[in-house]
């Protein structure tokens, strides 16, 4: 026979009421005294005993999708965990949005934000830019990152309406900002990010003021005035 495990006062066998009391401690507090690592397999644990995220959530206060964000280390690369474990890297938004990225992809930036080259708000960026560029390597998506934080960038994003082209978009916003002004226009879908210097964006608001409009409403007249491309 097999003994059976020990069961807490509320009916809970002692390692979920462990993993429990481990959970509590380590996830309402920015100093958690596990790494995210340790965490998760807490995690884990819980979860293989109460089955899903949102009823261990719903043991120790917590929402389900900040369990998973926990949990997100787990699917990271080898070495991006060894830093985890380690805690040169200890942000769970760091961990998640890294578990966004290509396992080739993650330990560049791991890396990056372990040296504090970058910082957590950075990772999110890589990822857009991994989102928009699928094909360029990770080191020019996390260079155009750095490039932008040593200088002074605006964005405005508008929504693209009417099939406008990038050639199309272009030439609307270069009959008002010098082209080497805009650094570059995203298009994602039907959303669009128009990256301007300093310069540009001096120039977009002459042409807000001069046309008696806010910011927010100015792209949307410029695109008017530039008819359909």
């Amino acid at each position: 026979m097999t003994r059976a495990a020990t069961t807490g006062a509320n009916g809970d066998d002692e390692q979920l009421q462990e993993a429990l009391a481990v959970l509590i401690s380590s996830t309402r507090s920015k100093r958690r005294p596990l790494p995210i690592t340790e965490i998760a397999r807490w995690i884990d644990v819980a979860v293989g005993k109460l089955g899903t995220y949102a009823a261990v959530g719903e043991r120790i206060g917590l929402s389900a999708k900040m369990l998973r964000q926990f949990s997100a280390v787990n699917g990271l690369a080898p070495g991006v965990k060894e830093l985890f474990a380690g805690r040169r890297i200890d942000s769970v938004d760091a961990a998640a949005h890294l578990a966004m990225l290509p396992e080739s992809d993650q330990l560049t930036v791991a890396d990056a934000l372990a040296d504090k080259t970058i910082q957590t708000a950075d990772v999110r960026g890589v990822v857009q830019l991994r989102q928009l560029e699928p094909g360029l390597p990770i080191a020019t998506l996390l260079g155009r990152i750095i490039d932008s934080k040593t200088k002074h960038e605006y964005v405005a994003e508008f929504v693209i309406r009417g099939g406008r082209t990038r050639d199309g978009l272009l030439e609307a916003f270069r009959a008002y900002i010098s082209p080497e002004h805009i650094i570059r226009l995203e298009i994602q879908g039907a959303l669009g990010r128009l990256i301007l210097s300093d310069e540009g964006k001096r120039a977009l608001s002459k042409t807000a003021s001069d046309l008696g409009l806010s910011l927010a409403e100015v792209i949307p007249a410029i695109l008017q005035k530039g008819g359909r491309s």
